[in-house]
């Protein structure tokens, strides 16, 4: 089975935020990945339907930034 391509990102949050954020997830029966992946793609499309389609051509991500 061949896979899009796939980018991490890596997120720094409040510990109780987190706990929530699983405790909703696991609520809704979803892993969390699947339940972040699910609030992202709801706010994008809401994004989209105020604002018109994003031109992904047009955005650039950032490089992750280097540990010392």
């Amino acid at each position: 089975m061949a896979q899009k391509n796939k980018a991490e990102f890596t997120a720094r949050i409040d510990e109780e935020l987190l706990k929530k954020f699983y405790a909703v997830a696991q609520a809704e029966g979803r892993t969390p990945n699947n339940h972040f992946l699910h609030l992202l793609r709801t706010n994008v499309a809401y994004y989209e339907r105020i604002h018109g389609k994003i031109d992904v051509s047009k955005v650039e991500i950032p490089e992750a930034e280097e540990k010392e």
